[in-house]
C-alpha cells in the first residue's frame, strides 16, 4: 500500500486540535463570563462514545449475536484554562448550586431550568464546522480541582469539568 493510495482514500483528515466547545447557561444561572468564545478556554475534550449492546441467542447449538440496546457514558469531560479572576469556574459553581445547594438546603424544583445543551464541533483547516455533536440535558456533575505548585511558574492554571448528560446526537 502506497502513501498516495492512503491519501486518496483518506483525503483531508480531521485534526484533534481543531474543535470548538459551545453552550449557553441555563435559565437558573446568571453567569458573568461571556460564553461567546468559551472554546478559547477549552483546552481539551472529546466527542461522545456510543456502544451497541448485544444479545446472544442460541439456536441448534450455535450462538447468534444480534444488536441490543445502545449504551453510552453519560459523562463528558472538558479541561478549561482558568482566568485570573476565576470567574468562569465561579459561574460553573453557581450552576452546580442551582442544581443542588447543600449549604442553603435547596434543590432545583424545575429540572428544565438547570439543563443546557452543549456542543463539540470538529473544524476543518479553514475553521469551518465539519461535524457537530450535541449533548442534551447537561449539567456540571464535577467541577475539578485547581492544582497549585511552585514548579508551574510559566504554566496556565487549569481545571476539569465533567458534565452529565441524558443523550447525544450528531447534527
Amino acid at each position: 500500500m502506497s502513501v498516495n493510495k492512503l491519501v486518496d482514500v483518506l483525503g483531508a483528515t480531521a485534526r484533534a486540535n481543531k474543535y470548538r466547545v459551545s453552550f449557553a447557561y441555563p435559565s437558573a444561572v446568571q453567569g458573568k463570563t461571556s460564553l461567546e468564545h468559551i472554546d478559547i478556554l477549552a483546552k481539551a475534550t472529546n466527542a461522545p462514545t456510543k456502544e451497541l449492546g448485544q444479545i446472544e441467542l442460541w439456536k441448534n447449538g450455535r450462538k447468534l449475536i444480534i444488536p441490543g440496546d445502545t449504551v453510552f457514558d453519560n459523562a463528558w469531560s472538558v479541561d478549561f484554562y482558568l482566568t485570573e479572576d476565576h470567574q468562569f469556574r465561579k459561574d460553573l459553581i453557581e450552576w452546580g448550586n442551582a442544581c443542588d445547594n447543600f449549604s442553603e438546603n435547596k434543590h432545583a424544583a424545575n429540572p428544565s431550568e438547570i439543563f443546557a445543551e452543549l456542543k463539540v464541533e470538529q473544524l476543518n483547516s479553514q475553521g469551518e464546522v465539519t461535524a457537530t455533536y450535541i449533548l442534551e440535558k447537561c449539567f456540571p456533575q464535577t467541577i475539578g480541582e485547581i492544582a497549585y505548585g511552585a514548579d508551574s511558574a510559566d504554566t496556565p492554571a487549569e481545571f476539569n469539568v465533567i458534565f452529565a448528560y441524558t443523550s447525544w446526537k450528531v447534527a
